[in-house]
């Protein structure tokens, strides 16, 4: 699986931790400023922070409409990113504690994080 480091147009240059409104914006065809809004008010509205599981699972599920899928497995053992074939060109991944995208079949984000396990991925339903 092919790699693209991109920031996606963060708004702030030096904030880093901003994994979950990327792949978000990335995955969804969003625009970042969007999301992180549309995040920042359901959090409010859950108070909680905005890249807390339950805002970010809540705004893909029943704001975007997408379902949550099981890990896939080779042998009971979970698959590493970079040796994934997924189904589906667009999903929201997450892998050891970060979210990342996957987009027209890509993996986009920061940082190469194909080396680590797909834990769970949201698609589009």
């Amino acid at each position: 699986m092919d790699f693209l480091k991109t920031t996606n147009g963060r708004i702030c240059k030096s904030f880093k931790n901003d994994c979950v409104v990327r792949s978000i914006s990335i995955a969804t065809e969003q625009d970042y400023e969007d999301v992180f809004n549309d995040l920042m008010k359901l959090g409010s509205e859950l108070r909680a922070y905005p890249n807390h599981d339950k805002v970010w699972q809540r705004y893909l599920e029943k704001t975007m409409g997408w379902v949550k899928n099981k890990p896939p497995r080779i042998e009971g053992k979970l698959i590493k990113l970079g040796d994934w074939n997924p189904d589906h060109t667009a999903a929201v991944i997450r892998n050891s504690g970060h979210l990342t995208a996957l987009h027209n079949g890509i993996i986009k984000d920061t940082w190469d994080c194909r080396y680590r396990p797909v834990n769970s991925y949201w698609t589009e339903s």
